[in-house]
């Protein structure tokens, strides 16, 4: 599965404990120099905002791609 669909479902579900655990990578925590915990709040946090200004411009397109992830998901998984 891709990267980002994963990290969608998991913002969508706002399943922190998963995100935490599929995010736990030392090349990203390093790269940030942020704990797992708070990458998976700030991506959490930044999905909450992108659902709630879905009808503004800046967002629609975002909201596109994920709903589009989500809905890919969604087919994968459907019969598993």
């Amino acid at each position: 599965m891709g990267i980002m669909k994963e990290i969608s479902r998991l913002c969508e579900n706002e399943d922190r404990k998963g995100l935490i655990r599929y995010i736990n990578m030392p090349d990203l925590t390093s790269l940030t120099g942020k704990s797992a915990e708070t990458i998976a709040d700030d991506f959490i946090a930044a999905h909450k905002k992108m659902r709630a200004n879905r009808d503004k411009d800046a967002y629609k397109q975002l909201n596109k791609i994920h709903d589009e992830l989500q809905n890919d998901w969604k087919r994968t998984y459907k019969n598993c």
